[in-house]
């Protein structure tokens, strides 16, 4: 198990947003991948308010999960401070005010008395950060939220949302296209704090598909017996024991496959052939 504030969390968590977005499956094929998952013994879902198959079905993945979990015990994370225009503008708004509805209707449609692990999604460069977590810590105090984070952030960023704010867990993207990941200062960060480092993306998101024929990650996985996205994952999690990938699924087939990569131990040296591969697909 991995430490997500107070939560203790099975290493992998999963990530719901491909249960809400284009291609996604039925309602009750969706339920089912969740079910897959927590059967299986994961402790934590990664939601947002925006994850929705169109922009004027803001709040459909937290409605879904609503029903999913009803009765289990099960830490749930979601996400405000983004907004949805259209099928492809997505807009920051980190508005203490626009926060704060935001928040309200998550924690309605969530069903919880508190939500577990509120992220603020995103930077808004209009508004200070310090305003934003603050408006957070305010929700907390209200007893809207138990936990806060941050995603998407930089060390300074980070930094800067801690002096206002408590802060147990950072979502940032940990894949083969963020070179540096773990050397830009926020694991560093999160290693010193005690804070997760959930790592979102962990194939790359849409670059999935390239990811998984990288030559050299391809030989390490034959070695294993693994399939690549289980390697990566387990190369996630070799990295820090303050590292948490949160990894999506449309399938109960995909959901088990990422409970199968927290007991995968890779060696030094598969470990540097895979550094190796990563390196080779960094833009």
């Amino acid at each position: 198990m991995r430490a997500v504030g107070p939560y203790a969390c099975f290493p992998v968590g999963l990530g719901a947003m491909n249960l809400s977005f284009g291609g996604a499956p039925s309602r009750a094929e969706a339920i089912r991948v969740v079910h897959a998952a927590l059967d299986a013994g994961v402790t934590l879902i990664d939601s947002a308010d925006v994850y929705a198959p169109h922009a004027d079905a803001v709040g459909h993945n937290e409605a879904l999960l609503a029903e999913a979990t009803r009765g289990r015990d099960v830490t749930l994370a979601t996400k405000g401070g983004v907004i949805r225009r259209g099928e492809d503008e997505w807009l920051h708004d980190g508005r203490p005010a626009h926060l704060e509805v935001a928040c309200e209707a998550s924690l309605r449609r969530l069903g919880r008395e508190a939500i577990d692990l509120y992220y603020l999604h995103a930077v808004d460069d209009a508004v200070p950060i310090e305003e934003s977590v603050g408006a957070l810590l305010r929700l907390r105090e209200r007893g809207w939220i138990r936990e806060i984070g941050v995603s998407n952030v930089d060390r300074a960023q980070l930094e800067r949302a801690a002096s206002v704010a408590p802060i147990v867990a950072v979502q940032n993207e940990a894949s083969p296209y963020r070179p540096g990941w773990e050397r830009d200062g926020v694991l560093a960060w999160c290693e010193a704090q005690g804070a997760a480092f959930v790592a979102h993306s962990p194939m790359g998101g849409w670059r999935a598909g390239r990811t998984a024929h990288l030559s050299g990650l391809s030989a390490v996985a034959d070695e294993v017996g693994a399939s690549q996205f289980q390697v990566i994952l387990a190369w996630l999690l070799g990295s820090s024991d303050r590292v948490v990938p949160i990894a999506g699924a449309s399938r109960p087939e995909s959901a088990l496959s990422s409970v199968a990569a927290a007991s995968l131990r890779l060696t030094e040296t598969q470990r540097r052939r895979v550094a190796g591969a990563v390196a080779e697909s960094a833009p």
